[in-house]
């Protein structure tokens, strides 16, 4: 794990741009209920665990409402997992068990040891019987060890550096973000 890119302003910001063009996409596209047209209908967040320079783009997600049925249909998003209140980067990093930095990073979040452990034992329970995850278990070469997730799922993933792994990674998640259609 690295510190300086999950404090990096610059590396959310990216996020942020991926957004836009998961965004973008689900704009482009019809209602899922009628074939109506899409508004946008972002809707607000209280996000915790991002760097004070990009708060106010991280207070928002991305949303758009049918006109004709308001059906709501929120694409899949880097920055949030679901309607988790902690952002997904930071879900990542600070999960592993037995990590060092990763406590140590928790306690400079100042997050609570209950919820820590919710989201481990989400890793360790739910994750793993999500459709999603096991319709994409077998698309690794190597099984990766339950044991470790999220670490040893971040470390299936090749890339020069720790940033660009993150974004793999929150890349691969994306689909929890959102209720599949």
């Amino acid at each position: 794990m690295c510190h300086a890119v999950l404090q990096d302003p610059d590396f959310f910001l990216f996020l942020l741009r991926i957004d836009e063009e998961f965004a973008a996409e689900a704009r482009r596209g019809q209602c899922r209920q009628c074939g109506g047209v899409l508004h946008s209908a972002r809707y607000p967040r209280k996000p915790r665990g991002c760097p004070a320079a990009v708060l106010e783009d991280y207070s928002w997600r991305f949303s758009f409402t049918c006109a004709q049925c308001e059906q709501r249909h929120t694409p899949a998003s880097v920055r949030f997992l679901g309607r988790r209140v902690y952002l997904a980067v930071v879900l990542t990093q600070v999960s592993p068990p037995s990590s060092a930095t990763a406590q140590h990073f928790a306690a400079l979040l100042a997050i609570p040891v209950r919820t820590l452990d919710r989201w481990r034992a989400w890793w360790s329970g739910e994750f793993l019987r999500t459709p999603f995850w096991l319709s994409m278990r077998e698309r690794f070469t190597a099984p990766v060890p339950s044991k470790g997730l999220p670490q040893s799922l971040l470390e299936r993933f090749e890339a020069n550096t720790t940033a660009r792994r993150l974004v793999l990674l929150l890349r691969f998640l994306a689909p929890l973000s959102t209720r599949a259609p």
